[in-house]
Formats: C-alpha cells, sequence, structure tokens
C-alpha cells in the first residue's frame, strides 16, 4: 500500500514538473507570439509589399542554412539528456561546438549562394542577417534547462533579450531605417539571445565543465543526419513556396504571402512547445511497457489534433478582419490566402506528435522518408498550382504537402500510427493493447 502511495506521489511530482516545464515555455512563447506579432506586423505595413518581399526572402534563405547548422540533433540530445545525466556535459560541450564550426560554414555558403545567384545587394543583406547562424549554437543550452525542468531561467533570460530587439525594431521604423538595419537586427537578436542564455547558465548551480570528445560527435552525427536532411528537407518543402513566389510573381506578391504566413505559422509553437516538454515523458513511458507507451502517444495524438482544429476554425473566420485591420488595404490579397494556408496546422500538429514516436522507435529515417515525401508534393504542386492560382494556389500546395508527409505517407509505411491519426481528427480516442 506504501509502495503505491510513494510511487502515485512520484508520478504527481513528474507530471507537475511537465506542466511547470510546459507552462513557462508557453508563455515564453506567447509573449513571442504578441511582440512578434505586433512589431513584425508593423514593420510589414511600414516597409510594404515590395521592400518588405525583399527582407522575406533573405529570411527564408537564412532559415534554411539555419536548420543545416543545428545538424538536425534537438530531439536526440533531449533523449541522451534525459538518459545520461551524468553525460550532460559532454554532450552539451560537444554539440556546441559542432554547431558553431557549422553556423561559421554555412554563414560563408549562404553570402557566397546569394552573391552569385541574386547579386551584392542581396549578399549584404544575408551577410548582415547572417551573424544568427552562428550565435544560434548557444541555443543547445536550453535544451539542458528543459531536461532540468528550468525551463524558467532561460524564458527569463531570452525574453529580456527580445524584448529589446524589439523596442530597437520599433524606433528603427520611428527613425524610417532602411530595410538593411531590420535585417542587421536579426543578427543583433541572436547575439542577445546568446548572451543572455550563458549568463543564466554560468548563474545556475552546477560543477560540471563542458568537454569535447570526437567519439561523441561522431556518435551524434550517425544518429542524427536522417534528422538533419529531414529538416532541410522540410524546411525547403515549408519555404519553396516563397522562392517560386519571388521568382514566378515578384518581389511584391512574395511580401504580400510573407506578410500573411505571420498568422498562420506562429501558432507552430503549441505542438513543437508540447512535444519538447513531452519527449522524455514518452520516452519513460516507452520504458514501462508497450500499452502504456501506445496509450501516451494516442492521448497526445488527440491533444494535438484538438490545437489544429481549434486554430483553423479561429483563423478562417477572422481572416479578412486580420489582414485588413492588421497590415492594410495593400495586403488586402492575402486574406483568402491565411484562410487557406492556415489548414496547414492541423497536418503540423499530427507530424510533430509522430515525431515523439519515431524518436523513441528510433526510425530517424522516417522522418527523412516522410519529409522528402512532402518536398517532392510541394515542387510538383507548387509548379503546377502558382501560374495558375497566384499566391492562393501556393497556399493549397502548403496543405497538400503537409497532408503528404505527415498524413498520407503513413498509410503505407505505418498504419497503425494512421489509423491513430484518422481517429484523433474526429477526436476519437483509441485505447490501445498489446
Amino acid at each position: 500500500m506504501l509502495g503505491r502511495y510513494i510511487k502515485k506521489i512520484n508520478i504527481n511530482v513528474e507530471i507537475k514538473g511537465i506542466i511547470s516545464n510546459t507552462g513557462w515555455l508557453l508563455f515564453d512563447k506567447f509573449i513571442r507570439l504578441i511582440f512578434g506579432l505586433l512589431v513584425g506586423v508593423w514593420v510589414a505595413r511600414y516597409l510594404g509589399p515590395d521592400t518588405y518581399g525583399q527582407l522575406a526572402y533573405v529570411i527564408t534563405l537564412i532559415s534554411f542554412f539555419q536548420v543545416v547548422s543545428l545538424l538536425g540533433m534537438d530531439t536526440i540530445l533531449v533523449r541522451d539528456i534525459a538518459h545520461k545525466k551524468d553525460q550532460a556535459n559532454e554532450i552539451l560541450g560537444t554539440a556546441i561546438i559542432m554547431r558553431f564550426g557549422a553556423g561559421l560554414l554555412c554563414l560563408i555558403v549562404a553570402v557566397s549562394f546569394v552573391g552569385f545567384f541574386n547579386g551584392t545587394y542581396f549578399a549584404i543583406l544575408t551577410l548582415l542577417a547572417g551573424g544568427s547562424l552562428i550565435f544560434q549554437c548557444i541555443d543547445t543550452i536550453d535544451i539542458w534547462f528543459q531536461s532540468q525542468s528550468q525551463s524558467k531561467r532561460t524564458v527569463i533570460a531570452k525574453l529580456c533579450s527580445y524584448v529589446v530587439t524589439n523596442i530597437i525594431r520599433i524606433v528603427l521604423i520611428l527613425c524610417h531605417a532602411p530595410v538593411w538595419g531590420f535585417a542587421l537586427l536579426l543578427s543583433i537578436d541572436a547575439l542577445f539571445s546568446a548572451l543572455a542564455l550563458s549568463c543564466a547558465y554560468t548563474s545556475f548551480k552546477t560543477t560540471d565543465k563542458w568537454r569535447i570528445t570526437l567519439s561523441r560527435g561522431k556518435n551524434l552525427l550517425r544518429e542524427s543526419w536522417p534528422f538533419l536532411i529531414s529538416g532541410i528537407s522540410i524546411i525547403m518543402y515549408m519555404r519553396l513556396d516563397q522562392i517560386m513566389i519571388k521568382n514566378l510573381l515578384g518581389e511584391k506578391s512574395l511580401g504580400i504571402y510573407a506578410a500573411v504566413l505571420q498568422f498562420s505559422l506562429l501558432w507552430n509553437f503549441i505542438p513543437i512547445t508540447l512535444s519538447v516538454s513531452l519527449a522524455p515523458y514518452i520516452a519513460r513511458k516507452k520504458k514501462e511497457n508497450e500499452q502504456a507507451y501506445y496509450n501516451a502517444i494516442n492521448n497526445v495524438f488527440i491533444i494535438f489534433s484538438s490545437i489544429g482544429w481549434g486554430i483553423i476554425l479561429t483563423i478562417s473566420i477572422l481572416s479578412p478582419f486580420i489582414i485588413n485591420f492588421m497590415l492594410g488595404s495593400s495586403y488586402a490579397d492575402g486574406a483568402v490566402v491565411l484562410s487557406i494556408h492556415v489548414v496547414t496546422n492541423l497536418f503540423i500538429c499530427l507530424g510533430v506528435a509522430q515525431s515523439l514516436w519515431i524518436v523513441n522507435e528510433r526510425k530517424g529515417l522516417f522522418i527523412l522518408y516522410k519529409s522528402l515525401t512532402g518536398l517532392l508534393v510541394c515542387g510538383f504542386s507548387n509548379l503546377i498550382l502558382i501560374p495558375l492560382y497566384g499566391i492562393k494556389g501556393a497556399a493549397i500546395a502548403a496543405v497538400l504537402s503537409q497532408l503528404s508527409a505527415s498524413m498520407l505517407f503513413n498509410l503505407v509505411f505505418a498504419k497503425k500510427i494512421f489509423l491513430m491519426q484518422i481517429k484523433s481528427l474526429f477526436l476519437i480516442k483509441t485505447i490501445t493493447r498489446i
């Protein structure tokens, strides 16, 4: 009797830790949502569709190289630190150095690539914004804090830097700054965030010094490369539409499309944040038994599907008001685009939920194949739909690619998960028995 009581207490403490950790992460994302939305919309209105399209193009290219510089290690680092807490210093030190080197290399390649294909003007914008590729290696510290259920510390540190950079962004608008000032601020934001995280880590009571080992680096790369290629595929099929819009329709159309996407993509933080906090919990359920593990996975699908439907219904109804009120008449063509593109949130939620299963089953290649499926669908559908329907066609292509990668792939290669996803769309709970 006493043993059961103690076990129940331990479970409650574990769940409370997850809730607290998730709460702080959601608070961080919520504040960023408010600031990012209000200030981001102000920037879009200030620059106008044409100039904002130039900035959006550079951000799109930088986001691709950001994925490369992170080396696809996030989920693996979360798992390894949760399972091997005594080796956390070695895991952190090795990962940070590897990401720093990758970021520096990516910056050189990005500037060279843009300079060759788009000219000196865009190369300078890329160089100014590309400092974030180097500084983001320090974000690895955030993973360690999450494993210690200490997200409060990183939230406070990173929010302070984020608020400061947004104040600077407002000052740039009021001073009628050129577009390169906003590009440079992307690097400044990453630098401030890195400094804040470093201060939070050094002030935390830990005697462990970072260590760098070649064997650890090889092991991380050996397991992370499918996630890296998958991440590249994901960012390509999420951003390929913007590259194609610029080349097929021009910078003004890209400016409208990119501004509208802020209201659709900003909700992605919800499933991503929840999955990060749930990852250690799902990993422990996997160790208990298969029934508890699959029941937990099924519950995650139900929760994430509910979130997706809530986002779709809310934004679809309010899309005309959102665009006209927030962005103004120059972006009016984006209302229909928003009501279409927001549907991607449902499939993104289900895809993020499945990633918890993929990591624990050590099926990293699944993510790669799913991502390549989405990329192929995205490329072909954009080639067909953008010339026919303009930026509305790009939004339709985004929905089709997310549907293919997150669900239709599972119909062939993971039928059990596909069945869970289908039932979760109708909010039907399935109790799995092994």
